[in-house]
């Protein structure tokens, strides 16, 4: 009877850890905008927009979604409990097949499970066993609460990902937004701006005239600015990646 009472709170724990990595991927700001429905659904008339997915999408979905002018596609490869998602190497490819311009990933970190050095290599490798073809890693920095209440402890775990990621040829972009990265690491620590930044605000607009300078980045790479895209039987984030 423990064992099985233990079983069951295991699996109440992972339900909610889940759950909770599928709400905060990619963020809500606190005190965003966000799109609605319809506004969410437009077919876009650029060249410069694309989708990010943390569940599984087919090849014909994203054929879909490349008919709707949506160009690039960026798949969690790594969950927020310290393993690596095996749905990206299917993911990925069915992006790359089904017409994507430029696919890239998304490592969701586990800074409560300590050993960012270890956690880097497993997500990187666990791509390369499975011949993944993609651009860039972004690093998923946001939700204060799956990350330790020390401020320098937080910066020396992300740091560790990014050394890691160095080591290996890594091209890696970071993902956040000023209120996620200041509860994180505190407004003082200045980022790695050689880095490209992604930033989230749902406003609905594809500009970065609302960028407020944080983390040491004066301008962003891209914006996520609409989390209520639903096309194609997908529901994904919508984001602007302009030329720079």
């Amino acid at each position: 009877a423990i064992a099985i009472m233990k079983i069951a709170i295991v699996a109440v724990a992972l339900v909610a850890l889940f759950a909770c990595e599928a709400s905060a991927m990619p963020m809500a700001m606190t005190g965003a905008m966000r799109l609605n429905g319809s506004r969410g659904n437009l077919s876009y008339p650029s060249n410069y927009y694309g989708v990010d997915v943390s569940q599984p999408v087919s090849e014909s979905a994203f054929k879909c979604l490349r008919g709707q002018n949506l160009q690039f596609a960026i798949v969690r490869c790594f969950h927020s409990y310290g393993e690596p998602d095996t749905n990206a190497p299917a993911t990925v490819a069915a992006a790359w097949a089904g017409g994507m311009a430029h696919v890239d990933v998304y490592m969701f970190p586990c800074p409560k499970c300590g050993n960012a050095a270890g956690q880097a290599s497993k997500a990187v490798s666990y791509l390369r066993q499975h011949g993944v073809k993609y651009g860039m890693m972004w690093l998923d920095i946001e939700q204060p609460s799956l990350w330790t209440g020390s401020h320098s402890s937080n910066i020396a775990f992300f740091r560790g990902l990014l050394t890691q990621l160095d080591l290996m040829g890594v091209r890696v972009g970071i993902y956040s937004s000023a209120y996620m990265w200041n509860s994180i690491f505190g407004s003082s620590y200045k980022g790695p701006t050689n880095y490209s930044l992604w930033y989230a605000h749902y406003d609905g607009e594809p500009s970065f005239s609302d960028f407020t300078p944080f983390g040491g980045w004066s301008h962003p790479g891209m914006k996520q600015f609409s989390d209520a895209g639903s096309k194609c039987g997908v529901s994904y984030d919508i984001n602007w990646y302009p030329p720079l």
